[in-house]
């Protein structure tokens, strides 16, 4: 997630490649994003990555906050933005463990790579406005923004965006499998369902005064094939399905937050 935002930040013109150091990379991916963030810097110290910086992107593993948070809080400028990418990790610790009250907390996905990413954002309550508007210029640079006044729906937010890509597929990869088994070729089964999901979505953006369900009563009609599939999926109990997955998940959520003390 770290070198996707700060391959957006260069893209969008926020930063230059000189200006962004990368902390931490495993040697394994080091080459990789060398070549895909070329001329930025790359460190094996944490302090030294936070050293003097306006901007923060705080990218880690709930398990590892804690202890990168001890290793950059002496180093972080007072006025600097942290921007948290962090699943768990609440408004209130960020401050208190990094010691800065300029703290934003998102929830995104993969999407950031390409500018489609969808993210639900707060402040925290000691943001300065000018810092906040910084702030909205960044999120902005992933794709579509969501600001929250509850923060609470962060943690349900990760698991509707950042699990969402992989839901989706599944669902996609479902169609394009029953395709397939009635005797339609796999690309052809593929393309023709993407395409479909693009299309949809574009009916929904032409015409936003109108529910996802109105288009589906256009599509359903009475006794027809379209009844039958619906039929189908109601004694497969999906809506519950994708529900259920959906609590399991929200529930990992403060499974995986690191643990107080």
């Amino acid at each position: 997630m770290g070198l996707m935002i700060g391959q957006r930040a260069v893209a969008c013109g926020l930063s230059t490649p000189k200006e962004i150091r990368l902390s931490r990379v495993r040697h394994e991916r080091r080459e990789v994003v060398e070549a895909a963030l070329s001329g930025s810097r790359i460190l094996t110290e944490n302090a030294a990555g936070v050293a003097d910086a306006e901007l923060v992107v705080l990218a880690v593993k709930p398990k590892s906050f804690d202890v990168v948070a001890d290793e950059i809080r002496d180093g972080l400028r007072e006025d600097a933005l942290v921007v948290s990418v962090v699943t768990g990790v609440d408004l209130e610790r960020l401050g208190e463990r990094l010691g800065v009250g300029n703290v934003v907390r998102t929830s995104t996905n993969i999407g950031i790579e390409s500018g489609v990413a969808t993210t639900y954002w707060i402040a925290g309550p000691d943001v300065s406005p000018a810092t906040r508007e910084r702030a909205i210029e960044i999120v902005r640079s992933w794709g579509d923004e969501f600001e929250c006044n509850d923060e609470a729906l962060l943690d349900i937010a990760i698991v509707g965006v950042g699990c969402g890509p992989a839901l989706v597929i599944e669902f996609i990869q479902a169609l394009t499998r029953a395709m397939v088994t009635q005797g339609m070729p796999h690309d052809l089964a593929e393309r023709g369902i993407l395409s479909l999901l693009h299309g949809t979505l574009a009916l929904r953006t032409a015409a936003t005064d109108r529910g996802l369900s109105q288009f589906q009563e256009e599509v359903i009609t009475p006794g027809g094939i379209t009844a039958e599939a619906l039929l189908a999926l109601e004694e497969g109990k999906f809506r519950a399905t994708v529900i259920n997955a959906f609590r399991r998940a929200h529930d990992k959520v403060s499974r995986l937050a690191p643990p107080i003390g």
